[in-house]
């Protein structure tokens, strides 16, 4: 046993293989059948047909915590109720199975994660202790790729693909408890032939962690949607909001469709509420670390792991990333210099855990421990995460539903009104904010998605990363950070854009898509992502402002082109009441500079 304690959330569930006895007719060459829909496969296997399913409730295995020490004992009985929905499935889906002898059922454990992915990466809690697990019965058919990214890490300290959507401190410690373990492993193991769409909520392991606001929010109308844990309010609709006795009921966001949503007016009247008048949204979910010492040492390490210059006057906000040593994003965050030796930081929310594994792996010797949390008194700061201009306040938890009663008290004559993190997200995708886990991630470079601005070179610390963005800005980037308008594309009738879609330009692939969102403003869809310019061999070229501005674009969504408009830059989207505040918020790149996005340039 290590110690300290490594977390790693796993939980076995029982998973069944049917096996027949030799089928005299059947091939070597039979193929590997998968059923989605009846959530079932069949393949030959030596003669005989091998079957199983991931049946939509599963069912765990040693629920008492006891996992036996020896391959013999963790042998487990076969439950022929449990497997008869597959059965019939196979059944239908192969009606000769049923003249065939059977061998055997097997119930072999498998270990899955909260979340149905892999975990793979550097424990938060022990350097260089690397961990791959939850591979979730393809484990043989991963084991090349997988044992390639460990070795890559410990031979070089990194790995040659992005693997923070499977890194390891994507996990709190609530993820590790028994009974969230017991109850979510009975819902993972349907998703792997489950139609999954767009924003996937678990319907187990909630109500786990909740603003001091919750009750207050649930009774507005709130329908949550959960990350990290946290529950936090997607969209607000009043209608059906109380069960039969009349009490706020817990209402779980759903999207099931590829299309127009059945949110989107409760969205649409959100965000404009946001543009026009005032929107109130709970923030309580993303990252806060206050970050302080009693000398200049506080200053000194965040100058060394941020490409900003943090050394501002006290009261600033500095938004900065930081980086690996390739010039990655390993965390986009937001910095308020409370004094002259305490910062507090502002982050991704999923970012909690690796923000601070990070920080804590390039403490100096003798570095004091984070202190995570907030100290006493509200804290308003005056940057919002949408770019339309607003302010964050950080209350203490046990002032938070006072200061929230009287605000939407006050506000009311100024036509206040909840909003949600879709209206959220509609309106940093329209203002071409990136977010670091969605658009941003460790292999993504300031300089490839118009941040440079952000990165102060010349500044007396030499940061992490510092010399990779030198050669990158000097050899050009190969791939840029763009925002797509949809054209001729009917937001009623048309599939929509949820992400991942391949980008063309003048006919060729491009990129693809990272983020989108149908503009209120511009009553179209919105995506973003990343270009490239590739040679007719494969060879990555530079990406110039000239290249991406003088292509045709089309986005293929659902196996359908539509053209879109490129923009570089953040747009000024009108409104009813414009003002200087407003149009100085730069999301993206820094339009009056823009000679200074790239030193690269073609040569005539």
């Amino acid at each position: 046993m290590s110690e300290p304690y490594v977390k790693v959330p796993l939980h076995a569930a029982e998973h069944y293989y049917l096996h027949t006895k030799p089928i005299p007719e059947l091939g070597e060459k039979f193929p590997v059948v998968r059923d989605l829909d009846g959530h079932i496969y069949f393949r030959e296997n030596d003669g005989c047909l091998l079957a199983g399913g991931f049946e939509a409730k599963a069912k765990p295995a040693y629920e008492d915590g006891e996992i036996p020490i020896s391959t013999a004992e963790r042998k487990l009985l076969p439950d022929w109720d449990h497997f008869h929905p597959l059965l019939e499935e196979l059944l239908r889906r192969c009606p000769s199975l049923k003249d065939v002898a059977l061998e055997r059922l097997s119930n072999c454990p498998e270990a899955f994660s909260p979340d149905c992915k892999w975990i793979i990466g550097e424990a938060p809690e022990i350097q260089n202790y690397l961990v791959a697990a939850g591979m979730k019965t393809v484990g043989m058919s991963a084991a090349g790729g997988v044992g390639r990214a460990i070795a890559d890490i410990i031979t070089q300290g990194y790995s040659t693909v992005d693997l923070h959507e499977l890194d390891i401190s994507r996990f709190l410690g609530l993820h590790n408890n028994r009974k969230f373990l017991r109850d979510r492993v009975r819902e993972v193991p349907g998703l792997h032939y489950d139609l999954n769409y767009p924003f996937h909520e678990f319907r187990t392991g909630r109500n786990l962690r909740m603003s001091p606001i919750f009750p207050a929010l649930k009774e507005a109308g709130a329908v949550f949607s959960q990350v990290m844990g946290y529950e936090r309010p997607a969209w607000f609709d009043k209608k059906n909001a109380a069960d039969e006795k009349g009490s706020p009921k817990f209402r779980i966001a759903t999207t099931n469709g590829f299309g127009k949503p059945h949110w989107f007016d409760h969205v649409q009247s959100e965000y404009e509420n946001c543009r026009e008048r005032i929107g109130m949204s709970d923030y309580s979910t993303f990252t806060k670390i206050d970050l302080w010492s009693k000398g200049n040492e506080v200053v000194d390490l965040l100058q060394y792991l941020c490409s900003n210059d943090v050394d501002q006057p006290v009261g600033s906000i500095i938004h900065t990333g930081m980086h690996n040593r390739h010039g990655g994003y390993e965390n986009d965050c937001s910095l308020a210099r409370l004094s002259e030796n305490h910062y507090m930081m502002i982050a991704p929310t999923v970012q909690q855990a690796r923000c601070k594994a990070w920080i804590e792996r390039h403490l100096p010797p003798g570095g004091r421990e984070l202190d995570v949390g907030l100290a006493n008194g509200i804290r308003a700061l005056n940057l919002t995460h949408t770019g339309e201009l607003g302010y964050v306040l950080y209350i203490p938890n046990e002032f938070a539903l006072h200061v929230y009663t009287k605000l939407m008290e006050a506000g009311q004559k100024y036509g206040i009104r909840h909003c949600g993190y879709y209206a959220m997200r509609t309106l940093r995708v329209e203002k071409f904010f990136a977010f670091w886990g969605q658009d941003l991630d460790t292999f993504t470079t300031p300089l490839e998605c118009g941040r440079m601005w952000r990165v102060k070179f010349d500044k007396k610390v030499d940061f992490i990363g510092k010399e990779a963005l030198l050669q990158q800005r000097d050899k050009g980037v190969e791939r840029m950070y763009i925002q797509l308008l949809i054209n001729d594309h009917d937001p009623d009738l048309d599939l929509w854009s949820w992400g991942g879609e391949p980008i063309y330009r003048d006919g060729l692939y491009c990129g693809q898509t990272t983020t989108t969102a149908y503009g209120f403003t511009f009553k179209k869809q919105i995506c973003l992502g990343f270009v490239k310019n590739l040679h007719p061999s494969g060879r990555a070229l530079p990406v110039t402002n000239d290249y991406v501005l003088s292509g045709d674009y089309e986005v293929e969504i659902a196996g359908i082109r539509y053209p879109a408009k490129a923009n570089l830059h953040s747009p000024n989207l009108p409104t009813k009441y414009p003002d200087q505040e407003r149009e100085a918020y730069k999301a993206t790149r820094d339009k009056t500079d823009e000679s200074n996005l790239l030193a690269y340039r073609p040569n005539k």
